[in-house]
């Protein structure tokens, strides 16, 4: 990725009053869709001159600890003055004002929805509000922010009301995309992704454990029950099917750490073996396939079917669980060295201008470099060099961690990356969380 110098600056933020709870006190500026402009982002993305120590490596342009607290006060302290969209996009179906990043996965850098863009008004709940309670978890065990609980469980909650209804084949199942604030659309269609379903499972039981309210694990077990009731001989599920006919919209995905995960979870919560033999299935096909054949593709909602498509945030995820389960017996070190090893060929970049720091692009598909997943493999690198104690591996992580640091611009928003015209939300709290492996005790 070209790195260009941009002239330094950010545009002023228009003042909207803070964004209510109901619709009836919302007092924030009537922006009608067909008013929306295209902001000409590229003058006013900020690429900071780069700090080095005396050896010439890369230093972080502030702590981490730095950027972590200031993206989170652009989350909780100046989002609502920045973002512009129409008000009536935020209002849900019980006239509640809900947080733009429930109906909004991207913006444009000013705070303004795209005026044309096929995605402007699209949002992926299962996959991202699963992200976001994680790192808003993350930030309250951290700071006693009152703020980050309260946001994790109206995720939660909201998750767990617009999920699929309770008498359909695939039961009580978060949707992966929602389009125009109503579920299903965009490449999804009628359809759901049982895999991202897995993933806000997971975040449930953190849910649980935080607020020790049960809806939260019910809401695990019901995922849990679906997926028990509609896998596969082979262990696995379809990436995209209909939730009320089990149509099936696209068939392959290698994202099933996430079931094995979930079904552990509740086996050690339940004291049992209830799960067992399903998560045997799965990780029995998973250990047989990707990680042998290294076909990791089939992730993320926005994109159309490709057999050539490739992705590595399962992969890495993949990764992070060999280690935690290795032994002296399996070989599942040998096995996640091989896999970060295909990573490296596949996705990564050297970063000119950031030398030594590596970046990790999204995907084939998508193929940008991009904070949060070079932050997310740098992540799963140090996780690598520690059980491997390999210093050099350690030091290429932390290199890349000091580079993602410079994607906090002043106005606090964690870019995607610098030559990238849109703001995600997901991009912006992932390198919040991924940040946090970083961060002395």
């Amino acid at each position: 990725m070209n790195i260009k110098f941009m002239v330094l600056g950010i545009t002023a933020l228009l003042s909207i009053p803070q964004l209510s709870t109901h619709a009836n006190k919302q007092n924030h500026s009537d922006i009608r869709w067909d008013q929306i402009k295209t902001f000409k982002w590229q003058k006013h993305m900020v690429v900071a001159a780069r700090k080095r120590d005396a050896k010439g490596f890369l230093l972080p342009l502030q702590s981490y600890q730095e950027t972590i607290d200031r993206g989170m006060s652009f989350i909780f302290d100046d989002h609502p003055q920045w973002f512009k969209g129409p008000k009536d996009s935020l209002i849900d179906d019980d006239g509640k004002v809900q947080m733009p990043w429930i109906y909004f996965s991207n913006l444009q850098h000013n705070g303004y929805p795209f005026p044309r863009a096929i995605d402007r008004f699209t949002s992926y709940p299962a996959a991202h509000h699963a992200l976001s309670i994680k790192t808003f978890l993350t930030y309250w065990r951290t700071t006693k922010d009152q703020r980050a609980l309260d946001e994790a469980i109206n995720l939660g909650d909201w998750n767990i009301a617009n999920s699929t209804p309770s008498d359909w084949a695939y039961a009580g199942m978060p949707y992966s995309t929602f389009e125009h604030k109503k579920p299903g659309g965009f490449r999804d269609k009628s359809g759901i992704m049982p895999d991202k379903a897995a993933v806000l499972g997971i975040s449930y039981i953190d849910l649980y454990d935080a607020s020790k309210e049960e809806r939260f694990l019910n809401a695990a077990k019901v995922i849990a029950k679906s997926l028990v009731n509609n896998q596969r001989p082979n262990g696995t599920w379809p990436f995209r099917v209909d939730p009320k006919t089990k149509k099936i919209i696209e068939e392959y995905t290698s994202s099933v750490i996430y079931a094995v995960q979930l079904f552990e979870k509740l086996d050690a919560i339940n004291n049992n073996q209830q799960y067992k033999s399903c998560r045997d299935r799965t990780w029995n096909w998973l250990i047989n396939g990707p990680i042998k054949t290294k076909e990791f593709r089939g992730f993320y909602e926005d994109i159309p079917e490709s057999k050539n498509g490739r992705t590595n945030y399962d992969c890495l995820d993949t990764i992070r669980y060999l280690l935690k389960n290795r032994t002296e017996d399996n070989n599942y070190l040998e096995l996640a060295l091989e896999l970060n090893e295909w990573v490296e060929e596949i996705f990564m970049d050297k970063i000119k201008g950031f030398e030594p720091a590596e970046g990790i692009r999204e995907q084939l598909q998508c193929n940008y470099v991009m904070g949060i997943h070079s932050l997310n493999w740098a992540s799963t690198l140090k996780q690598l060099a520690e059980a491997s104690n390999d210093k050099t591996m350690l030091q290429r992580a932390m290199q890349t961690a000091n580079y993602t640091t410079y994607y906090l611009q002043p106005d606090k928003r964690i870019v995607v990356g610098f030559d990238y015209n849109q703001f995600w939300y997901s991009s912006h709290i992932g390198v919040v969380l991924f940040l946090y492996d970083f961060v002395e005790p």
